[in-house]
This record gives structure tokens, C-alpha cells and sequence, in this order.
């Protein structure tokens, strides 16, 4: 099973490279402007870590940390909930990049999906803790950091969503919306947290001689006095 593992994350890389780098009617195609979307760098990120999970499974070498995993997780349902209930749907006409699917639709929906299934099923569970629910928002919150000096910088260039647009929501309802999907996102990541601590300590697919996973100190209770 520790193949079918391997396989799994390197289509799931390949597919998503493919999405972000590829279009059928003009071949490579490559624009630093494309990586102001969290989409497509939570999709890369997610692709760069599959690519290390397929590596390690067929070498038999140890995983990348679960948190990390747990992490790529967060920012992939991130951006298919934010897809599916906030953004505009996609214009009609986009070209087919892979599978009958086109770029928007492998990575607003394919992606979440997969990448939710392989956090699932094939990994190490009852390793994450809610700290690491604190630590995954960081990335959110400095995404809009980001794009909020990038409008001040440059006031030319577009807000990449219409919920992180100073120039239409002011300083005042930025905080506000910052605040409101931080506390979402957060919400989010202590889900994640608690279907890993509800699931199987071994990964339901893969290697089954792992260790077990090491307790933290707070874990290990205090000798009798």
C-alpha cells in the first residue's frame, strides 16, 4: 500500500503543476502576477509537499511532519470554501487543462478534495495539537499583509479578492473582515485537529510499522507522590 500511497501524491503534485503551469493552447505557461492568489499558492505549496510524501513513500524514508501535512490540508479547504460560498463563479469558456476539468475547477475543487482524502486516509493520525491550529493561521494572516502593502505600494495593481480590498472596504472594514475569517479559518483549524485526534493513530493506507507517535510532555502524566 505504501506504493498506492506514493502514486496518489505524485498524480496529486503532477495534476496540480499541470493546473498551475501548463495551458493547452500555448503550452509552459509561467506569471509571477498568478502567485498574488492564495489559491495558487496554497495549490503549489500543497504540490511541493506531495512531491516530498511520494518521495519518502517510495524510499521508505519518514514522512513529512503531520503538521505540515495538517497544514496543507487547512490552506486547500481554505480555498475551495472560499470558492464555492464567497467568489464569483468562473467565466464559461475556459479551456480543459486535465481530466475534462479546467484550471479553476482542478484547483477550487479537485484539489480540496484530494488533498482532504489523503489527510484522511493516509496519514499518521493523533499527532496534531490545537497550538498547531494557532500556528497554521500565521499563513492567512500574512497573506493579507501582503496584498494590503502591495495595494499601498503599488495602488495600480488589482486586489486579488474582493474581501481583502482596502481601496473599497478602508482600513476599518479590512480589520473587520481580517478578523471574521480568522476567526473562521481558525475554527477550521481546530476541525482538522479533531478528526485527526478522532481518526486511527496508523495511517488507514500506507506503512503500518511506523512508530507510534512520541507523547508530548504535557502528555505524560506526573509520577505519584
Amino acid at each position: 500500500m505504501t506504493v498506492v500511497v506514493g502514486l496518489y501524491r505524485l498524480a496529486l503534485a503532477a495534476i496540480t503543476l499541470v493546473a498551475l503551469f501548463w495551458k493547452p493552447s500555448t503550452g509552459l505557461h509561467l506569471t509571477v502576477e498568478d502567485y498574488v492568489y492564495f489559491t495558487n499558492q496554497s495549490n503549489l505549496l500543497m504540490a511541493l509537499v506531495m512531491l516530498w510524501g511520494a518521495a519518502t513513500a517510495f524510499t521508505r524514508r519518514p514522512d513529512p511532519p503531520s503538521w505540515l501535512f495538517g497544514a496543507v490540508t487547512l490552506f486547500l479547504l481554505i480555498t475551495g470554501l472560499v470558492s464555492y460560498f464567497i467568489l464569483d463563479p468562473s467565466p464559461p469558456g475556459e479551456e480543459i487543462v486535465a481530466l475534462g476539468l479546467t484550471k479553476a475547477e482542478i484547483v477550487h475543487r479537485l484539489t480540496p478534495i484530494a488533498t482532504t482524502l489523503h489527510f484522511v486516509l493516509m496519514v499518521p493520525h493523533r499527532r496534531l495539537r490545537v497550538r498547531d491550529a494557532a500556528w497554521w493561521l500565521l499563513y492567512p494572516v500574512a497573506y493579507c499583509a501582503f496584498t494590503t502593502v502591495r495595494g499601498v505600494v503599488s495602488p495600480s495593481s488589482d486586489y486579488p479578492y474582493g474581501f481583502i480590498d482596502v481601496s473599497e472596504l478602508g482600513y476599518g472594514g479590512l480589520l473587520l473582515n481580517v478578523l471574521i475569517y480568522g476567526v473562521g479559518f481558525f475554527v477550521l483549524g481546530l476541525v482538522v485537529v479533531g478528526v485527526d485526534r478522532l481518526l486511527p493513530a496508523r495511517a488507514l493506507l500506507g506503512r503500518r510499522d511506523e512508530e507510534a507517535p512520541v507523547a508530548s510532555p504535557s502528555d505524560v502524566p506526573e509520577p505519584a507522590r
